[in-house]
């Protein structure tokens, strides 16, 4: 009787709002590279304590299940980028950033009309996802970068008055790495010599 048992590890979700973003200081929006106005914001979610004790594999991929932006003041019909700027795995490289910048988890065309809210719908693990480190969550946040990079003329005010309150996103946490496992609980063991009975598999050693 084999003893290489399967064990899948569990999915997680993780909800941000936006009016949870605790970085609320003007200090937290500025200006990207070539431009002299505000035009980018950085977004902190506390997890109070939570997912600490998750425990991923190196092959854990963090995905988009679907994003609100909304389209604000100055920023309407112009596009998005959302950085995720804590740790992952991915070696990246931009144009602007070169390899000091962070990871684009999506990107997002704005409606010109302003305070229309823009919503991305992700039916696949295979866009919109990075490979994460396994203790991604130990310092208890999730932090983001918020980016108008083609406005270069007029602030956009991300902090007051909350703007930022119908920002919404969801990540999805997909780590299925076989792993080996003796513990018959997990994954009962299989008796290969007796699988199928009319076609028996068995094993010379």
């Amino acid at each position: 009787m084999t003893d290489r048992n399967i064990k899948y590890k569990v999915v997680t979700r993780i909800q941000c709002f936006g009016d949870d973003n605790i970085l609320t200081n003007a200090q937290y929006q500025y200006p990207l590279s070539g431009s002299t106005v505000n035009n980018a914001c950085k977004m902190r979610f506390n997890l109070k304590g939570n997912l600490g004790d998750l425990n991923l594999s190196q092959n854990a991929r963090m995905v988009v299940e679907t994003c609100c932006i909304p389209s604000l003041t100055n920023a309407a019909g112009k596009y998005a980028l959302l950085r995720l700027t804590t740790p992952t795995n991915d070696r990246y490289w931009d144009s602007k950033k070169g390899a000091n910048g962070n990871p684009i988890i999506l990107s997002m065309g704005l409606n010109s009309t302003a305070n229309t809210l823009n919503i991305l719908y992700n039916a696949s693990e295979f866009f919109y996802n990075l490979n994460i480190p396994h203790n991604i969550f130990s310092n208890g946040i999730l932090d983001m970068e918020l980016e108008i990079p083609s406005q270069t003329s007029s602030a956009i005010e991300f902090i007051s008055g909350t703007p930022l309150s119908t920002f919404y996103i969801n990540f999805v946490i997909i780590d299925a790495d076989t792993e080996l496992t003796h513990d018959t609980t997990l994954a009962p063991p299989i008796d290969f010599k007796t699988y199928n009975s009319n076609f028996p598999i068995k094993f010379i050693y």
